[in-house]
């Protein structure tokens, strides 16, 4: 197995994302031949050395890179050899099983989109982000990759979604539930509304609708929403997070980064933390997408749980759940 590794995306590239290759190839949780490091080839040899690795990983020479302000589909074209579009390449022609980058989210989902193309059946990807609630960890899906989703992107995100709850968190029967203003089926957009009553129709264990201030108590293994929600949802979360961890800090100095982690545990952003991304869902291999602001410790977690993702199979179970949706005629037709 082996991990392509965007050394260039992110807002601390390339320095903090190969310190974090380095402390995964020191602790020797992976090894070279399990790392394909995309970036300034003379650069990352220089900075491994630097951080005591002896045993280089295989690299693959780029300068260019897709900044976080850059507009995806413009950038794309404009740099045929950007890293990003060289990690999904390496995925696509087998040199890599998966990636993990940390660069501009719309260049990593459009150009897994475009370069992979979408699994059997599946028409958009959909972000998925892992949080901690009250009884244990939960699956938000879509966290950003479509704004702008019809009722069947939603019905086959809750497909994704009960494949990742089971194969990643280990649940036997998850409970999906729909993001809405309201619990009541009449409530929502008529992309809503339908998406419920598919949901409803679907051979899923679902629950119904579930409102933002229920998120976190227990009630559903796998939220389902459209990006924009889903975006807005991860984005307050994380805010109000670091918001009141300043505020804590701010009356006690020594205890900052302490207060931080609790704080974070607590609204939930733990585990998105932990596994050092989010994957994107319904593409024909696996992409993890780290934070732009991820640091040197977020590496290896990303590592980790893209190796997991490779080693549990999801896409091959999401593959199946779409065949036997569409096989028994219960998903929608058009797009």
């Amino acid at each position: 197995m082996r991990i392509a590794v965007d050394a260039l995306g992110g807002d601390y590239a390339p320095a903090e994302v190969l310190r974090g290759v380095a402390q995964a190839l020191l602790t020797q949780e992976f090894q070279p031949e399990e790392l394909l490091v995309v970036g300034p080839e003379d650069g990352i040899k220089q900075a491994l050395k630097a951080e005591g690795v002896s045993q280089l990983p295989q690299i693959l020479h780029t300068d260019q890179v897709i900044a976080g302000h850059e507009k995806p589909i413009q950038a794309l074209r404009a740099k045929p050899k950007a890293s990003i579009l060289l990690c999904v390449g390496a995925v696509r022609d087998g040199l890599a099983d998966g990636l993990i980058a940390f660069g501009n989210t719309g260049a990593t989902v459009a150009a897994a989109t475009m370069g992979l193309g979408m699994l059997p059946g599946i028409r958009r990807p959909g972000i998925s982000v892992v949080l901690r609630g009250s009884v244990g960890r939960f699956v938000l899906l879509d966290a950003g990759a479509n704004p702008t989703p019809k009722s069947l992107h939603l019905l086959q995100y809750g497909i994704m979604g009960d494949a990742y709850a089971r194969d990643i968190l280990g649940i036997a029967e998850p409970r999906i539930a729909l993001m809405n203003i309201g619990g009541e089926a009449s409530k929502g957009s008529p992309v809503i509304k339908e998406a419920y009553a598919h949901l409803t129709e679907a051979p899923l264990n679902f629950v119904g609708n579930i409102e933002g201030n229920h998120l976190f108590f227990g009630e559903a293994d796998v939220i389902v929403a459209d990006g924009y929600a889903g975006n807005m949802i991860l984005k307050v979360i994380e805010g109000f997070a670091e918001y009141l961890a300043g505020k804590a800090a701010a009356i006690s100095d020594d205890a900052s980064e302490e207060v931080k982690g609790s704080l974070r545990s607590l609204f939930g952003a733990a585990d998105y933390a932990e596994v050092g991304g989010a994957l994107l869902m319904g593409v024909k291999g696996i992409v993890l997408i780290g934070h732009g602001r991820s640091k040197a410790s977020a590496v290896l977690p990303a590592l980790r749980s893209a190796r997991a993702d490779v080693e549990k199979g999801v896409n091959h179970h999401i593959t199946e759940n779409v065949a036997a949706f569409n096989a028994s005629q219960i998903a929608p037709e058009g797009a």
